[in-house]
């Protein structure tokens, strides 16, 4: 095989494209490709660590399946709680439930007196002195269903009085609480 001659133009081609070739790999690994490779490794433990989070996800949800039906129930535990100890004093619904109950147990409210409110640490006391009058099944009824209401409602001092005689007629004079939430 022939020995190649280059000449002193060729050679300085040569070490010019060499030159410029490592020129342009030292360029494109500097500014491309180690950015690149960088981002790709915090990319790349970005992913893991959202898999480990999506597995954990995965593992609370399957050990709390039934969680929305769990909230549910709760709410409506709520609800009836609120209802039997509301937040707010309430008068009409109490004046409603005492025109209701009286007429079903026929029985005649002849003065409700407000009295005094009494704080406590997590609910409040509302007063009202009651005067019924009716025969004295229909008043023991009445305070039964009273006492058997959503709202929490209590009685207290009942003073019980009848009339001697063929009339069965009673009257009733008790302080009737009702309780709200302090919340």
């Amino acid at each position: 095989m022939p020995k190649i001659q280059l000449t002193k133009d060729q050679l300085g081609q040569i070490a010019a494209g060499v030159l410029f070739g490592a020129l342009f790999i030292y360029v494109y690994a500097v500014y491309f490709w180690m950015p690149i490779a960088a981002k790709i490794a915090v990319n790349s433990k970005m992913v893991a660590s959202m898999g480990s989070d999506i597995s954990r996800a995965k593992m609370q949800k399957a050990k709390y399946k039934d969680l929305e039906a769990r909230l549910a129930s709760l709410r409506a535990e709520k609800e009836v709680a609120q209802k039997m100890l509301p937040k707010e004093r309430k008068f009409p619904d109490l004046i409603k439930t005492l025109t209701a109950l009286s007429r079903k147990y026929k029985v005649e409210i002849q003065s409700i007196t407000p009295g005094g409110v009494t704080r406590e640490e997590y609910f409040t006391k509302a007063a009202y002195q009651i005067t019924a009058r009716g025969d004295y099944h229909s008043l023991g009824r009445f305070m039964t269903a009273l006492g058997m209401e959503e709202r929490i409602l209590t009685m207290q001092d009942l003073i019980l009085s009848g009339t001697p005689g063929a009339d069965t007629s009673a009257s009733a004079t008790f302080t009737l609480t009702a309780y709200q939430y302090n919340g």
